[in-house]
């Protein structure tokens, strides 16, 4: 670490601290207020949200909708480091709820460009999204002023990246609520409060208690369907490193124009083409070009929303360098073929057990090699090891979204933290 980085985390490091006292103080007083009002009104709950293919609340959304204690909404946003594109984005993200029906507002002011304060939605309880590149009027210390704050996390909790475990965000909300119990014990080994987290399972699996949406148009054929989804993560600079686009991104090209037979979808990182042109690895024709392929030729597609289970679910093989699909794709019991990059920050412990069941690859020929197995040949010699490594995760009978709604349902009623 540089001595300047040093410096500058320890001058703010006692006034940090102060705030997360002051931040859950907060939270005292808003439990008190919401056990005095629980069952003369509804309690509202809200999701913050600027990028919905990390959406991962439906689940609690639907039982929220259902229940006689609370009312979810959904509120759109944008992060600090926005750009005139990202407007565009926006409204996507606001169609994406509303087509669906859902509660949705916009918590940024399209024409004059400025965030709308999140109080004024009056949220008696805030999901986040993500903890990254929050305005400040959006990050805890404001919020918790008004409401309790809360997260799940979008990825997995497999890495040893410091992102999965160091943000100063951790310690500042009400309640974390986590895939696996390995997580925690990291997580207070980093100086979290153990009182701020919760493990619950991954709320996203709760997606794999629902039936297959047999009128979600998915693939066109009956071919042999392959998922290649790549990670942003290739740059020099990036904290994680899982990214292997860098190398494989041609050979995929080529493969899917060569094997007609085979249906394709390119699922990319919502990050990926913004990193590929600033590691100049495509200019931004070569970009347009490249995703276009994948759009329209006829045996491939983009996918670029979220709401991505049933895609999983009616694949027959992932190929991925991203983290948080090596958990997500995994009660499919198909095979996935996971791209290693040899700069990678590597996996935990849980997600070295979890990945037993899958084909490692750290180059075209043992990637060249692999397909043939799985594809010409029908060896999937690890599949037993997937049935086993699916023990290992936590995925309670009535979801996941079931055991956060009635944990909140018992610390409001209790009252205190």
């Amino acid at each position: 670490m540089k001595f300047s980085t040093f410096l500058k985390r320890a001058l703010l490091y006692i006034p940090n601290n102060i705030k997360i006292i002051f931040i859950h103080q907060n939270y005292k007083k808003r439990l008190q207020e919401l056990k005095s009002t629980i069952g003369q009104r509804k309690i509202k709950v809200c999701f913050l949200n600027s990028e919905n293919s990390k959406w991962v609340y439906q689940s609690l959304y639907d039982e929220l909708v259902k229940s006689d204690i609370f009312t979810p909404q959904i509120l759109i946003s944008l992060d600090k480091n926005y750009n005139n594109s990202d407007i565009e984005k926006l409204k996507s993200n606001y169609e994406f709820f509303s087509s669906r029906e859902m509660n949705v507002e916009y918590a940024f002011d399209i024409q004059e460009k400025k965030y709308i304060p999140l109080s004024k939605f009056s949220p008696d309880i805030l999901f986040y999204q993500e903890p990254w590149q929050l305005p400040e009027d959006e990050k805890p210390f404001e919020v918790s002023k008004y409401a309790l704050c809360c997260y799940s996390s979008y990825g997995s909790g497999t890495t040893n990246g410091r992102n999965e475990y160091c943000a100063r965000f951790f310690k500042e909300v009400w309640a974390y609520f986590l895939d696996n119990n390995f997580v925690k014990k990291v997580l207070i080994n980093h100086g979290i409060p153990s009182k701020n987290l919760v493990v619950t399972g991954s709320i996203k699996l709760d997606a794999y208690l629902n039936p297959i949406n047999p009128n979600k148009q998915i693939w066109r054929t009956n071919k042999f369907k392959i998922i290649y989804a790549p990670h942003f993560s290739f740059n020099k600079n990036s904290i994680l490193r899982f990214g292997t686009f860098d190398i494989f991104y041609k050979f995929f090209m080529e493969y899917a124009k060569s094997h007609p037979e085979i249906e394709f979808i390119f699922k990319p990182h919502p990050t990926l083409k913004e990193t590929i042109l600033q590691e100049k690895l495509m200019n931004n024709k070569e970009v347009q070009d490249y995703y276009s392929f994948w759009e329209t030729s006829e045996n491939t597609h983009l996918w670029g929303k979220g709401d991505y289970f049933d895609m999983f679910r009616t694949s027959d093989l992932m190929i991925t360098d991203c983290n948080s699909f090596l958990t997500e794709y995994l009660p499919t019991q198909k095979p996935l073929i996971r791209l290693i990059s040899s700069k990678t920050t590597g996996l935990n412990e849980f997600g070295e057990e979890i990945t037993k069941g899958y084909y490692n690859v750290h180059n075209i020929e043992e990637l060249k090699s692999i397909l043939d197995k799985l594809i010409t040949y029908k060896e999937d010699n690890l599949k037993i090891e997937r049935q086993k490594c699916l023990e290992k995760l936590i995925m309670p009978k009535h979801g996941v979204s079931s055991v956060i709604m009635n944990y909140l349902i018992n610390q409001i009623k209790k009252g205190i933290l």
